[in-house]
């Protein structure tokens, strides 16, 4: 086969379009470096089709570009997200706990703790001037200052619970338009990669989409497979529950078939150390009211009030909320002469009240006495806490560390992308001069070439 003469023109011009493509990629790069999930993307050249130059052998014909690659390192993706999942978690715990801790006030003169030593002391002096009308008065001024500052604590643990409840729906909301969101772009990159192109701009946002879902719940992604024209298509589950199917999106509700990790996860963490009837931080609290209220009560009947009547009830309080509803009697409130101090039917006497008193050091909560087991219960919240906040700092490390592997591999480094610039210019240049080059010499073969004999 012969060799065309322009040949030479066909072989610059194809080096000066493959410079200018990458060219324009690196561009593109530029252009993208602050943009959130951008994936760095690279010009691959290739050798065209020789031509078959008989005899002499095969003879170069160029270069074309043959995809532009993403720049991307999926196993890196899979950790980072694994590990976004944990931070998410701990991170949807520790403002929780931090929120409950807060509204603890402990220690300070206006916490429970410190209102629970008040009211032990309030009987206390009351035992040394069990007649006195202003000790009596002082005894119900604090009893009533612990029944507020509980029903306050309570009120605040169950608001915390409210807007914790509040924050899954919202999640859950989020979750159901991110996956709206992926199934609609699976189904542009499906239709992009059908036809032949590389929709990595798409694959970029998808990406995105796939980070912000792992922060919300445990994320699994998989290839769809079982029908035709699944080029690109992908399965994401959410929860064990699946979210998206190809180009399908579900809406899905709480509870979740299998939540291990993530905004959701770690709700549901701060609902259940909160809310649980017997374990959780109300149902200790409610334990604790009821204690008090229950011995205080018991004892109360024992004695006889300044008219020598058999005490009535000193707190009042509504079984199963305890904590939210303890109160000093309306009677107690409107008379405290009707404290029951006395333990001999003798209006001198305060037995009672020291028994009163007495009961700061008995053990009445699975070994623990009142003040102990608040004790405990604060512990416990601090501890929670800070485990929480340990747990978030750990997370969020592994996750800037990852964040930064991805980085490296996937970002845009300015530097780079400009001695890039300077490589395929130099190479658009060179490919420029062959150009110019052939164009002189088939110039000079058409023009200045003579006619024989003249």
């Amino acid at each position: 086969m012969g060799i065309s003469t322009f040949l030479g023109v066909e072989t610059a011009l194809r080096g000066i379009l493959a410079q200018q493509r990458a060219i324009d990629t690196a561009g593109h790069n530029i252009a993208n470096a602050s943009t959130v999930g951008y994936s760095r993307q690279r010009a691959d050249f290739a050798t065209t089709t020789p031509m078959d130059d008989t005899p002499s052998g095969l003879l170069g014909t160029g270069v074309d570009v043959v995809q532009y690659q993403r720049l991307r390192d999926s196993f890196i993706d899979i950790q980072l997200r694994a590990q976004t999942m944990r931070k998410g978690s701990a991170q949807a715990q520790q403002d929780g706990l931090n929120q409950v801790e807060l509204s603890l006030n402990e220690p300070s003169d206006t916490g429970v703790s410190s209102l629970l030593s008040k009211y032990w002391a309030s009987w206390q002096s009351l035992a040394n001037a069990p007649e006195s009308l202003a000790t009596r008065q002082a005894l119900v001024q604090s009893a009533a200052s612990l029944a507020n500052g509980l029903n306050t604590l309570a009120s605040q643990f169950s608001t915390v619970l409210a807007q914790t409840t509040q924050q899954q729906g919202i999640t859950l909301a989020q979750v159901n338009s991110i996956g709206t969101q992926i199934a609609s772009l699976t189904g542009a990159i499906k239709s992009a990669q059908l036809a032949g192109a590389q929709p990595n701009d798409l694959l970029d946002k998808r990406d995105v989409l796939i980070d912000q879902l792992s922060e919300l719940g445990n994320v699994s992604v998989s290839t769809t497979a079982g029908s035709p024209g699944t080029l690109g298509a992908i399965d994401v589950s959410i929860g064990g529950t699946l979210l998206v199917s190809d180009t399908t999106a579900s809406t899905l509700a709480l509870p979740l078939a299998s939540l291990t990790s993530g905004k959701l996860a770690g709700l549901q963490s701060v609902l259940t150390t909160i809310g649980t009837a017997s374990t959780g931080y109300i149902g200790k609290l409610n334990q604790l009211a009821a204690a008090l209220a229950a011995k205080t009560n018991t004892q109360h009947a024992l004695g006889t009030d300044l008219a020598g009547a058999t005490g009535g009830a000193f707190f009042t309080v509504t079984a199963g909320n305890e904590a939210a509803t303890i109160a000093v009697a309306p009677a107690l409130l409107a008379s405290p002469s009707l404290i029951a101090a006395s333990l001999n039917g003798q209006a001198g006497n305060s037995g009672n009240a020291l028994a009163i008193a007495d009961l700061q050091g008995t053990a009445v909560i699975g070994g623990a006495t009142i003040d102990t087991a608040y004790s405990q219960l604060v512990t416990q919240i601090g501890s929670d806490s800070q485990q929480a906040q340990q747990s978030l700092s750990n997370a969020s490390s592994l996750v800037d560390a990852l964040t930064n592997r991805r980085q490296s591999v996937s970002g845009v480094s300015l530097d780079e992308e400009m001695a890039t610039l300077v490589r395929y210019q130099r190479g658009f240049q060179a490919s420029a001069r062959a150009l110019s080059a052939m164009d002189e010499m088939i110039d000079q073969l058409v023009n200045r070439t003579g006619r024989v004999g003249l």
